[in-house]
Protein backbone atom coordinates (compact mmCIF):
# COMPACT_ATOMS: atom_id res chain seq x y z
CA UNK A 1 0.00 0.00 0.00
CA UNK A 2 1.44 3.39 -1.29
CA UNK A 3 0.67 7.01 -0.09
CA UNK A 4 0.08 9.71 -2.78
CA UNK A 5 -0.39 13.80 -2.54
CA UNK A 6 -1.46 15.24 -6.08
CA UNK A 7 -1.88 18.81 -6.20
CA UNK A 8 -1.28 22.76 -6.59
CA UNK A 9 -1.01 25.41 -4.73
CA UNK A 10 -0.36 29.65 -4.62
CA UNK A 11 3.75 28.83 -5.15
CA UNK A 12 2.69 26.17 -8.60
CA UNK A 13 -0.26 27.41 -9.89
CA UNK A 14 -1.74 31.39 -10.51
CA UNK A 15 -4.85 32.13 -8.99
CA UNK A 16 -7.05 31.48 -11.99
CA UNK A 17 -6.31 28.19 -12.30
CA UNK A 18 -6.74 27.73 -8.23
CA UNK A 19 -10.39 28.89 -8.55
CA UNK A 20 -11.35 26.71 -11.19
CA UNK A 21 -10.64 23.96 -8.78
CA UNK A 22 -12.11 24.81 -5.63
CA UNK A 23 -14.21 22.32 -3.78
CA UNK A 24 -16.83 23.56 -1.59
CA UNK A 25 -18.05 21.66 1.98
CA UNK A 26 -21.47 20.91 -0.23
CA UNK A 27 -19.68 19.90 -3.14
CA UNK A 28 -17.54 17.22 -1.39
CA UNK A 29 -20.65 16.07 0.32
CA UNK A 30 -21.68 14.43 -3.22
CA UNK A 31 -18.70 14.41 -4.76
CA UNK A 32 -16.94 12.27 -2.09
CA UNK A 33 -18.67 9.06 -1.69
CA UNK A 34 -17.41 6.39 -4.14
CA UNK A 35 -14.16 8.69 -5.30
CA UNK A 36 -11.85 6.30 -4.15
CA UNK A 37 -12.76 3.56 -6.12
CA UNK A 38 -13.20 6.13 -9.36
CA UNK A 39 -9.46 6.49 -8.40
CA UNK A 40 -7.48 3.39 -7.57
CA UNK A 41 -7.71 4.62 -3.86
CA UNK A 42 -8.07 2.60 -1.15
CA UNK A 43 -8.21 5.53 1.10
CA UNK A 44 -9.26 9.31 0.11
CA UNK A 45 -8.93 13.00 1.36
CA UNK A 46 -9.47 15.94 -0.47
CA UNK A 47 -8.27 19.02 1.19
CA UNK A 48 -9.59 21.95 -0.76
CA UNK A 49 -8.42 25.67 0.58
CA UNK A 50 -8.36 29.18 -1.06
CA UNK A 51 -3.92 28.40 -1.61
CA UNK A 52 -4.28 24.71 -2.13
CA UNK A 53 -6.32 21.42 -3.32
CA UNK A 54 -4.61 18.59 -3.01
CA UNK A 55 -5.65 14.71 -3.03
CA UNK A 56 -4.75 12.13 -0.67
CA UNK A 57 -4.63 8.96 -1.57
CA UNK A 58 -3.50 4.98 -0.36
CA UNK A 59 -3.49 2.52 -2.79
CA UNK A 60 -1.99 -0.88 -3.96
CA UNK A 61 -2.24 0.49 -7.35
CA UNK A 62 -0.30 4.23 -6.99
CA UNK A 63 0.43 4.41 -11.10
CA UNK A 64 -2.95 3.91 -11.39
CA UNK A 65 -4.51 5.83 -8.68
CA UNK A 66 -2.03 8.82 -10.22
CA UNK A 67 -2.86 8.51 -13.63
CA UNK A 68 -6.71 8.35 -12.87
CA UNK A 69 -6.13 11.40 -10.16
CA UNK A 70 -4.23 13.45 -13.03
CA UNK A 71 -7.57 12.98 -15.22
CA UNK A 72 -9.80 14.12 -12.92
CA UNK A 73 -7.61 17.28 -11.67
CA UNK A 74 -7.94 17.42 -15.78
CA UNK A 75 -11.11 17.67 -16.24
CA UNK A 76 -11.76 19.89 -13.47
CA UNK A 77 -9.30 22.33 -14.40
CA UNK A 78 -10.11 22.34 -17.82
CA UNK A 79 -7.03 21.71 -18.88
CA UNK A 80 -4.82 19.66 -20.79
CA UNK A 81 -1.75 21.53 -19.71
CA UNK A 82 -2.03 21.41 -16.07
CA UNK A 83 0.20 19.11 -15.12
CA UNK A 84 3.49 20.76 -15.14
CA UNK A 85 1.99 23.42 -12.60
CA UNK A 86 1.27 20.01 -10.12
CA UNK A 87 3.33 18.08 -7.53
CA UNK A 88 3.22 14.30 -6.94
CA UNK A 89 4.91 13.09 -4.07
CA UNK A 90 5.19 9.26 -2.91
CA UNK A 91 5.32 7.80 1.11
CA UNK A 92 8.09 9.14 2.89
CA UNK A 93 7.59 12.73 0.68
CA UNK A 94 4.21 12.54 0.66
CA UNK A 95 4.11 12.04 4.72
CA UNK A 96 5.98 15.16 5.30
CA UNK A 97 4.34 17.29 2.76
CA UNK A 98 1.00 16.59 4.55
CA UNK A 99 3.05 17.23 8.16
CA UNK A 100 3.99 20.63 6.73
CA UNK A 101 0.67 21.69 5.03
CA UNK A 102 -0.79 20.87 8.96
CA UNK A 103 1.61 22.95 10.74
CA UNK A 104 1.23 25.89 8.72
CA UNK A 105 5.04 25.72 7.39
CA UNK A 106 3.46 25.18 3.40
CA UNK A 107 1.00 28.31 3.60
CA UNK A 108 1.20 31.41 2.35
CA UNK A 109 1.37 33.12 5.59
CA UNK A 110 3.38 30.90 7.37
CA UNK A 111 1.81 29.92 10.80
CA UNK A 112 -1.77 30.51 9.52
CA UNK A 113 -4.41 29.28 12.32
CA UNK A 114 -6.85 28.09 9.74
CA UNK A 115 -5.06 25.34 8.04
CA UNK A 116 -5.03 22.85 10.73
CA UNK A 117 -9.00 23.26 11.18
CA UNK A 118 -9.29 22.83 7.05
CA UNK A 119 -7.34 19.96 7.54
CA UNK A 120 -9.03 18.38 10.17
CA UNK A 121 -12.46 19.59 8.23
CA UNK A 122 -11.51 17.83 5.07
CA UNK A 123 -10.34 14.63 7.16
CA UNK A 124 -13.85 14.61 9.16
CA UNK A 125 -15.28 14.95 5.73
CA UNK A 126 -13.67 11.25 4.30
CA UNK A 127 -14.94 10.14 7.25
CA UNK A 128 -18.13 11.00 6.71
CA UNK A 129 -17.79 9.65 3.25
CA UNK A 130 -16.69 6.34 4.19
CA UNK A 131 -13.05 6.93 1.98
CA UNK A 132 -11.00 6.91 4.67
CA UNK A 133 -9.11 3.67 5.44
CA UNK A 134 -6.74 2.87 8.11
CA UNK A 135 -3.64 4.17 6.76
CA UNK A 136 -5.47 7.53 5.84
CA UNK A 137 -7.35 7.81 9.34
CA UNK A 138 -3.33 6.98 10.52
CA UNK A 139 -1.76 9.35 8.32
CA UNK A 140 -4.25 12.48 9.00
CA UNK A 141 -4.96 12.10 13.18
CA UNK A 142 -1.23 12.19 12.95
CA UNK A 143 -0.55 15.57 10.88
CA UNK A 144 -2.75 17.05 13.25
CA UNK A 145 -0.75 15.72 16.14
CA UNK A 146 2.26 17.14 14.36
CA UNK A 147 0.29 20.26 13.70
CA UNK A 148 -0.30 21.37 17.30
CA UNK A 149 2.48 20.18 18.79
CA UNK A 150 4.33 22.51 16.58
CA UNK A 151 1.64 25.81 17.92
CA UNK A 152 2.42 24.79 21.25
CA UNK A 153 6.15 24.66 21.16
CA UNK A 154 6.88 27.04 18.71
CA UNK A 155 6.32 30.96 18.24
CA UNK A 156 5.05 30.12 14.87
CA UNK A 157 1.69 31.68 14.43
CA UNK A 158 2.37 34.68 16.42
CA UNK A 159 2.33 38.49 14.76
CA UNK A 160 0.01 38.37 11.86
CA UNK A 161 -0.64 34.83 11.00
CA UNK A 162 -3.61 34.89 8.60
CA UNK A 163 -4.64 35.75 5.55
CA UNK A 164 -6.97 38.09 7.09
CA UNK A 165 -4.45 39.85 9.34
CA UNK A 166 -2.34 40.10 6.20
CA UNK A 167 -5.04 42.05 4.32
CA UNK A 168 -5.43 44.46 7.07
CA UNK A 169 -1.65 44.86 6.98
CA UNK A 170 -1.92 45.57 3.19
CA UNK A 171 -4.87 48.05 4.12
CA UNK A 172 -2.19 50.08 6.39
CA UNK A 173 0.36 50.19 3.94
CA UNK A 174 -1.95 51.76 1.37
CA UNK A 175 -3.79 54.16 4.01
CA UNK A 176 -1.04 54.64 6.62
CA UNK A 177 -3.85 55.08 10.00
CA UNK A 178 -6.64 53.38 9.14
CA UNK A 179 -8.67 55.58 12.15
CA UNK A 180 -9.99 58.28 9.58
CA UNK A 181 -10.71 55.19 7.26
CA UNK A 182 -14.25 53.48 6.05
CA UNK A 183 -13.78 49.66 5.89
CA UNK A 184 -16.74 47.39 3.64
CA UNK A 185 -16.36 43.55 4.25
CA UNK A 186 -18.83 41.40 1.67
CA UNK A 187 -19.17 38.22 2.89
CA UNK A 188 -19.80 36.95 6.82
CA UNK A 189 -18.11 33.83 7.18
CA UNK A 190 -14.87 32.72 9.40
CA UNK A 191 -12.25 34.98 7.21
CA UNK A 192 -14.62 38.01 7.47
CA UNK A 193 -15.22 37.34 11.18
CA UNK A 194 -11.02 37.42 11.48
CA UNK A 195 -10.77 40.24 9.06
CA UNK A 196 -12.94 42.13 11.22
CA UNK A 197 -11.82 41.56 14.25
CA UNK A 198 -8.25 43.00 13.12
CA UNK A 199 -10.01 46.13 11.42
CA UNK A 200 -11.38 46.71 15.08
CA UNK A 201 -7.88 46.51 16.50
CA UNK A 202 -6.71 49.42 14.05
CA UNK A 203 -9.85 51.75 15.48
CA UNK A 204 -10.87 51.85 11.95
CA UNK A 205 -13.76 54.76 11.78
CA UNK A 206 -16.47 52.34 10.36
CA UNK A 207 -17.47 48.56 8.64
CA UNK A 208 -20.13 48.34 6.68
CA UNK A 209 -20.89 44.18 6.52
CA UNK A 210 -22.62 42.81 3.92
CA UNK A 211 -23.85 39.06 3.31
CA UNK A 212 -26.27 36.85 0.76
CA UNK A 213 -28.02 36.09 4.09
CA UNK A 214 -28.80 39.46 5.94
CA UNK A 215 -28.86 37.98 9.89
CA UNK A 216 -25.57 36.87 9.25
CA UNK A 217 -24.35 40.34 8.29
CA UNK A 218 -26.14 41.80 11.27
CA UNK A 219 -24.52 39.17 13.66
CA UNK A 220 -20.94 40.24 12.63
CA UNK A 221 -22.04 43.84 12.52
CA UNK A 222 -23.42 43.68 15.80
CA UNK A 223 -20.10 41.91 17.02
CA UNK A 224 -17.94 44.39 15.56
CA UNK A 225 -20.00 47.45 16.08
CA UNK A 226 -20.64 47.93 12.34
CA UNK A 227 -23.66 48.24 10.11
CA UNK A 228 -25.37 45.49 7.83
CA UNK A 229 -26.14 45.92 4.73
CA UNK A 230 -28.52 43.81 2.39
CA UNK A 231 -25.97 42.80 -0.59
CA UNK A 232 -27.42 44.76 -3.59
CA UNK A 233 -27.39 47.86 -1.14
CA UNK A 234 -24.16 47.35 -0.11
CA UNK A 235 -23.89 47.33 -4.28
CA UNK A 236 -25.45 50.74 -4.63
CA UNK A 237 -23.72 51.99 -0.95
CA UNK A 238 -19.82 51.15 -2.23
CA UNK A 239 -19.61 54.92 -2.94
CA UNK A 240 -18.74 55.02 0.61
CA UNK A 241 -15.83 53.28 1.74
CA UNK A 242 -12.15 53.87 1.02
CA UNK A 243 -11.59 50.35 1.13
CA UNK A 244 -13.74 46.85 0.10
CA UNK A 245 -12.61 43.07 1.16
CA UNK A 246 -14.17 40.50 -0.56
CA UNK A 247 -14.38 37.21 0.73
CA UNK A 248 -17.92 36.00 -0.19
CA UNK A 249 -18.19 31.93 -0.94
CA UNK A 250 -19.57 32.81 -3.99
CA UNK A 251 -18.46 30.56 -7.07
CA UNK A 252 -18.32 33.64 -9.43
CA UNK A 253 -17.39 37.15 -9.53
CA UNK A 254 -20.30 39.31 -7.91
CA UNK A 255 -17.87 42.88 -8.13
CA UNK A 256 -18.54 43.50 -12.09
CA UNK A 257 -16.86 46.68 -13.92
CA UNK A 258 -20.61 47.66 -14.72
CA UNK A 259 -21.01 47.42 -11.10
CA UNK A 260 -18.03 49.61 -10.62
CA UNK A 261 -18.10 52.05 -13.72
CA UNK A 262 -20.98 53.59 -11.99
CA UNK A 263 -20.00 53.37 -8.48
CA UNK A 264 -16.66 55.50 -9.27
CA UNK A 265 -19.17 58.02 -11.27
CA UNK A 266 -20.68 58.68 -8.22
CA UNK A 267 -17.16 58.47 -6.17
CA UNK A 268 -16.03 62.29 -8.68
CA UNK A 269 -12.75 60.64 -8.86
CA UNK A 270 -11.99 59.29 -5.81
CA UNK A 271 -9.87 56.34 -5.52
CA UNK A 272 -11.54 53.10 -4.56
CA UNK A 273 -9.48 49.62 -3.27
CA UNK A 274 -10.20 46.24 -3.43
CA UNK A 275 -9.02 43.19 -1.31
CA UNK A 276 -9.90 40.36 -2.54
CA UNK A 277 -8.81 37.53 -0.42
CA UNK A 278 -11.92 35.14 -1.42
CA UNK A 279 -11.38 31.95 -3.69
CA UNK A 280 -12.83 31.90 -5.93
CA UNK A 281 -12.13 35.57 -6.59
CA UNK A 282 -15.16 37.76 -6.16
CA UNK A 283 -13.81 41.20 -7.99
CA UNK A 284 -13.66 40.40 -11.61
CA UNK A 285 -10.51 40.45 -13.38
CA UNK A 286 -11.10 43.17 -15.57
CA UNK A 287 -12.52 45.77 -13.12
CA UNK A 288 -8.85 47.17 -12.34
CA UNK A 289 -8.68 48.19 -15.82
CA UNK A 290 -10.93 50.96 -14.33
CA UNK A 291 -9.34 54.19 -13.53
CA UNK A 292 -9.22 55.06 -10.08
CA UNK A 293 -10.22 51.75 -9.07
CA UNK A 294 -6.97 49.25 -7.48
CA UNK A 295 -7.57 45.48 -6.79
CA UNK A 296 -5.31 43.56 -5.18
CA UNK A 297 -5.94 39.67 -4.58
CA UNK A 298 -4.86 37.09 -2.69
CA UNK A 299 -1.50 36.58 -4.82
CA UNK A 300 -0.59 39.82 -3.86
CA UNK A 301 -0.23 39.64 -0.35
CA UNK A 302 3.43 37.85 -1.38
CA UNK A 303 5.38 41.04 -0.06
CA UNK A 304 4.02 40.99 3.41
CA UNK A 305 3.90 37.44 3.30
CA UNK A 306 7.59 37.45 2.67
CA UNK A 307 8.52 39.47 5.31
CA UNK A 308 6.28 37.54 8.23
CA UNK A 309 9.21 34.77 6.79
CA UNK A 310 11.72 36.58 7.54
CA UNK A 311 10.45 37.31 11.00
CA UNK A 312 10.15 33.70 11.85
CA UNK A 313 13.06 31.85 10.69
CA UNK A 314 14.32 30.69 13.88
CA UNK A 315 11.05 29.37 14.86
CA UNK A 316 9.92 27.96 11.23
CA UNK A 317 13.51 26.44 11.77
CA UNK A 318 12.38 24.54 15.62
CA UNK A 319 9.03 23.74 13.50
CA UNK A 320 11.13 22.09 10.82
CA UNK A 321 12.62 19.66 13.41
CA UNK A 322 9.24 18.54 14.62
CA UNK A 323 8.29 17.86 11.22
CA UNK A 324 11.32 15.84 10.14
CA UNK A 325 11.65 14.07 13.79
CA UNK A 326 7.74 13.06 13.59
CA UNK A 327 8.33 12.49 9.60
CA UNK A 328 10.79 9.90 10.26
CA UNK A 329 9.07 8.52 12.76
CA UNK A 330 5.85 7.73 10.79
CA UNK A 331 7.79 6.47 7.77
CA UNK A 332 9.65 3.74 9.62
CA UNK A 333 6.02 3.05 10.95
CA UNK A 334 5.13 2.94 7.22
CA UNK A 335 7.90 0.95 5.96
CA UNK A 336 6.85 -1.64 7.88
CA UNK A 337 3.29 -1.90 6.62
CA UNK A 338 4.60 -2.00 3.05
CA UNK A 339 7.00 -4.68 4.36
CA UNK A 340 3.76 -6.43 5.46
CA UNK A 341 4.69 -6.28 9.32
CA UNK A 342 2.15 -6.57 11.14
CA UNK A 343 2.43 -4.30 13.28
CA UNK A 344 -0.47 -3.33 15.98
CA UNK A 345 -1.21 0.80 16.30
CA UNK A 346 -0.53 0.16 20.44
CA UNK A 347 3.20 0.10 19.37
CA UNK A 348 2.84 3.50 17.58
CA UNK A 349 3.28 6.29 19.76
CA UNK A 350 0.45 6.60 22.24
CA UNK A 351 -0.41 10.16 21.09
CA UNK A 352 -1.12 8.95 17.59
CA UNK A 353 -4.86 9.53 18.05
CA UNK A 354 -4.25 13.16 19.01
CA UNK A 355 -6.86 15.20 16.90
Amino acid sequence: MSLLVIGLNHRTAPVDLRERLVFSHSHLDTMLPGLNGQLAASGLVLLSTCNRTEVYLSSDNPSAAKERTLQFIRTHAKSDTVEPLLYVQEDAEAVQHLFRVASGLDSMVVGEQEILAQVKQAYRAAVAAETADKLINVLFQRSLYVGKRVRTETGLAQGSASVASVAVALAERIFGDLRERDIMILGAGKMAELTAKHLLSQKVRSILVSNRTYERACELARQFGGRALHFEEALQQMELPDIVICSTAAPHPVIKPEHVKEIMHRRKGRSLFFIDIAMPRDVHPDVHRLDNVYVYNIDDLQTIVAENVARRSGEITLAEAIIREKSEEFTRWLAAHHAGVRRSLKHFPTDINAS
